[in-house]
């Protein structure tokens, strides 16, 4: 028992290692191509239901769909102006970018979308089309209303003032192609003719507002002339006089030199003031960074590039010769005297600025001086009289040349306003489309549609599903996952051999299972093999008998012993009596020699189960199944033993444990993985040797690319590092 245990925990610690090597060696592979074709051909079925789905509802839903007309209009769209210039070519207008924008969306508005219904009672036509038209005016006008608005596309020509106005309708039957094209037309004309109107009224009144501002400005010309009439008949002045018209103008241009040289005087005062408040206010390291922007010395500038390169020679004399050389105090004392003269010339810079300000400013205060001596002379040399007389009279021009402005500009519009106007052209009138001519929906496009759709669905759902699935797919999935070898692989749909039926190239894959058993290294001349599984269903029955038919068939003296005292097959399959077998010989009943029966199959004999009245339950446990096994042990080559599933059976651990090794079978894609796990743990635990897994089931149509080289190739034997490869017939 003791050896046992360390026997047992010796396997789980290989068996850790295994595993963990297995994972190292899982992060550091990757899918291949075939992976993903493997999942689509096993899930083939799935992807064409689902194709077909798709494809079938997609036909019956455009074929279900309405028929939608699409008719267009193509206008041309400017701003505001007359077709020709009255008076002469227009001065630049500069293009408004929102311009285009705005009239998409006056297009779409509910005005244009009122008048279009109006005009074309659209509200009947698709009221009784739409079963809406008795709910009534208004309710049936807001529904025609928002119908129109979907039906109705706008877009501009890219690089050009051209606009399409686009019309899709699809009821009323018959008649929508014709209407598509009226509505469309309808929509151009009626964004026309707004357009214009909208225009005109804006015109007229702009010009009645011009036309009061005219009369205004002619009552101010008129007080502006009685005044100044006012003026000179107070002073008896003579409008001919000579003595004023000269003299007041030399005088004039005068003042208006000096007041030109004063306003210059200024302004360069200004500068030089703010100029001078930089100076002051900044400190010596900022002033000499933003001198070169304010003043430009070259001589300052030369003073700095000499420190800067003082201050590097300083830096590398430091890094050769040390901070005490004579020659770095030196450089020292240099950077030093550098820096007071760039300090002085700083100070000598704020002084010249403050210095030329001042300048400035007393050049300010001398014109302003000379300014106000030349007004008073003006004033003693003309007296009050003139300069009275003068302004009113520049009041009396200035209104005039207003009120004439006012009315030249009033005329220009009024003639404006009369020529006509091509603010909106209609470029392409809209066409009725055919009767067979509809735009949506486009049964080719939907068809294409559907079909790339139902592919990628259907593609997508069985990726989705082989997601979920944890069932055991690949012989990878078994070796990585379980750390045990895949030592044959089953087809499906395979009979049993004494089945007149069944296939014969099947049996080249329990031919290369014999192989890889025999070569096995845990094998080792072994004599008893079991065979269960996780669960119920996963082909053991029927895989052990076909193995022991491919053994007796290679001369082997085979005995098959159907240990499922639960739910025996094997007396099923040679169509024998199960009414005495092994559970009568562990029960005392009989003897073994008397129950064992030599079948139709040569070399091979068979043991049934058995049956018992009282139950079977604790029949294996006894010392008699130890005898049993070791009496046929040497008795035959080869005895076969058909287990019940491991998982929730206590007898087949019982048998693993006294047979010399196990066989695992697990059906491909049945049960998860766990399960199969969870059956080798047992297998394990109950101190049995697992020789390896036989995975059953396989379909070949699907899995045939990929399984391939385990129909031409052996597996690599697990002794001394050697390969042994013998080729088979593919099945």
């Amino acid at each position: 028992m003791w050896l046992r245990r360390k026997v047992s925990y010796l396997r789980l610690l290989e068996f850790r290692k295994r595993v963990s090597d297995n994972q190292m060696t899982e992060t550091q592979e990757t899918l291949h191509f075939l992976d993903y074709w493997r999942v689509i051909r096993s899930r083939k079925e799935i992807i064409i239901s689902v194709f077909l789905l798709v494809v079938i509802t997609g036909v019956i839903i455009t074929y279900s769909l309405p028929k939608v007309y699409m008719s267009s209009t193509v206008i041309k769209v400017k701003e505001d102006s007359p077709d020709i210039a009255p008076f002469g070519s227009e001065s630049y207008r500069r293009t408004d970018p929102l311009f285009l924008r705005t009239q998409f969306e006056i297009i779409q508005s509910r005005p244009v979308r009122e008048e279009v219904i109006k005009r074309l009672a659209l509200s009947e036509k698709l009221g009784k089309a739409y079963n809406y038209y008795d709910l009534g005016p208004d309710k049936c006008l807001e529904q025609t209303l928002r119908i129109l608005a979907k039906s109705m596309k706008v877009q501009q020509y890219r690089d050009t003032n051209l606009i399409q106005i686009r019309v899709y309708l699809s009821e009323p039957k018959g008649s929508a192609p014709e209407i598509t094209a009226s509505v469309a037309d309808a929509v151009a004309t009626v964004f026309r003719e707004q357009s214009i109107e909208r225009n005109r009224l804006a015109t007229e009144r702009a010009l009645k507002a011009l036309l009061d501002s005219i009369e205004e400005q002619n009552m101010k010309v008129v007080a502006a002339d009685a005044k100044k009439e006012s003026i000179r008949s107070k002073y008896k002045i003579s409008v001919t006089s000579s003595s004023y018209g000269l003299t007041a103008s030399m005088e004039k241009r005068t003042l208006e030199h000096l007041e030109q040289l004063r306003t210059e005087a200024r302004m360069e005062v200004a500068h030089k003031k703010a100029r001078l408040d930089k100076v002051e206010s900044l400190p010596s390291s900022q002033l000499l960074e933003a001198e070169p922007y304010l003043i430009g010395d070259p001589g300052l500038a030369a003073l700095v590039s000499d420190k800067r390169k003082s201050e590097v020679e300083l830096r590398r004399m430091k890094e050769s010769f040390g901070p005490k050389h004579p020659d770095v105090a030196r450089t020292e004392e240099g950077v030093k005297a550098l820096e007071k003269k760039i300090e002085d010339a700083l100070n000598g810079l704020r002084t010249g600025v403050k210095a030329d300000y001042e300048a400035a400013k007393a050049k300010l205060d001398a014109l302003e001086a000379d300014l106000e001596a030349k007004k008073t002379s003006e004033i003693k040399a003309e007296g009050t009289n003139y300069r009275e007389f003068e302004k009113a009279d520049e009041e009396l021009e200035h209104a005039k040349r207003i009120r004439n402005a006012m009315e030249v500009k009033y005329e220009e519009e009024k003639i404006a306003l009369r020529l006509p106007r091509s603010t909106v052209e209609v470029i392409e009138p809209a066409r009725a489309p055919d009767k067979d001519d509809w735009v949506s929906p486009d049964f080719l496009l939907n068809i294409l549609l559907s079909i790339f759709v139902g592919l990628a669905s259907g593609v997508a759902l069985a990726y989705f599903i082989e997601y979920l699935d944890t069932s055991v797919k690949t012989i990878e999935d078994i070796e990585r996952e379980m750390g045990v070898s895949v030592l044959g692989v089953i087809p499906q749909k395979v009979k049993v051999f004494v089945d007149e039926n069944a296939d014969p190239a099947h049996s080249e894959s329990y031919r290369v299972l014999r192989t890889n058993i025999q070569f096995s290294k845990k094998f080792n001349n072994a004599k008893t093999l079991c065979f269960t599984s996780g669960s119920v269903g996963e082909g053991k029955s029927l895989t052990l008998f076909n193995l022991a038919y491919v053994y007796a068939q290679m001369g082997d003296r085979i005995l098959v012993v159907d240990a499922d005292l639960h739910r025996p097959r094997q007396h099923k399959i040679l169509e024998v009596s199960n009414s005495r077998g092994l559970a009568n010989v562990l029960a005392g009943e009989v003897e073994l020699g008397d129950v064992i029966i030599e079948t139709k199959v040569p070399n091979m004999h068979f043991l049934p189960s058995g049956r018992l009245a009282a139950g079977v339950h604790g029949l294996l446990a006894n010392r008699m199944f130890k005898d049993v096994v070791r009496i046929l042990r040497d008795s035959y080559d080869m005895v076969f033993f058909d287990v019940p599933p491991i998982i929730g059976v206590s007898d087949a651990s019982l048998i693993v444990r006294e047979v010399d090794v196990s066989m695992l079978v697990i059906q491909h894609r049945k049960y998860p993985k766990s399960v199969s796990s969870r059956a080798r743990d047992m297998i394990e635990n109950a101190g049995g040797n697992l020789l390896g897994v036989v995975l059953n089931n396989i379909n070949i149509s699907r899995d045939y690319s990929y399984y391939y080289h385990h129909y031409y190739a052996y597996p690599q034997q697990e002794e001394a590092g050697k390969q042994i490869k013998h080729s088979s017939r593919k099945s």
